[in-house]
């Protein structure tokens, strides 16, 4: 009998991307890369707000606009690139989110990764194309065909993406 998942378990997949069973060395593996990452990110946020209201002092908030988007790109840089990155380079090196597939189930697997290549890309494209219809001035982007077609190939380049993603984590066993 298969035992149900937990949200927790289904969460912590889903964020580090890893496909089958989530084993005790997998978990703690995946904690210790995850606190980490926390850790870093807490002391980099005192840092800068810090940073940030000392400028704004310094400033006598004259060009607080400036200094916010700014402050927002930088965050946004060092999330992405060195937080993200660090999680994606740690847990291939680690070799916590490959997929063991055996060489018969391989062309299966292939074909499932393509349909939820297909599922994550259709996603994508509806998520960002309502968010992004909501947030513009009068829901301008929500009947502009122009913005629809953009959305469409922004959700193809991210599904192909995601297939290449998952396909290079296919390890085949025998």
């Amino acid at each position: 009998m298969k035992t149900k998942e937990t949200l927790a378990t289904k969460l912590i997949k889903r964020f580090y991307g890893v496909q089958g069973v989530l084993d005790e060395y997998r978990r703690q593996e995946l904690y210790k890369i995850g606190n980490t990452g926390f850790m870093v990110m807490f002391y980099y946020a005192l840092i800068s707000n810090f940073i940030v209201l000392f400028v704004f002092s310094l400033d006598d908030y004259k060009n607080t606009e400036d200094i916010l988007m700014w402050y927002v790109s930088v965050n946004m840089i060092f999330l992405i690139c060195g937080i993200c990155g660090y999680i994606i380079f740690t847990t291939k090196r680690k070799h916590l989110i490959e997929n063991e597939v055996e060489v018969k189930d391989i062309k299966s697997q292939k074909k499932r990764l393509i349909y939820v290549s297909i599922r994550q890309g259709i996603m994508f494209g509806i998520l960002t194309f309502i968010f992004n219809g909501i947030m513009s001035p009068h829901f301008s982007d929500l009947t502009s065909w122009r913005a629809i077609g953009a959305h469409i190939i922004e959700g193809i380049f991210f599904g192909v993406a995601m297939y290449l993603f998952q396909r290079i984590n296919l390890k085949k066993v025998q």
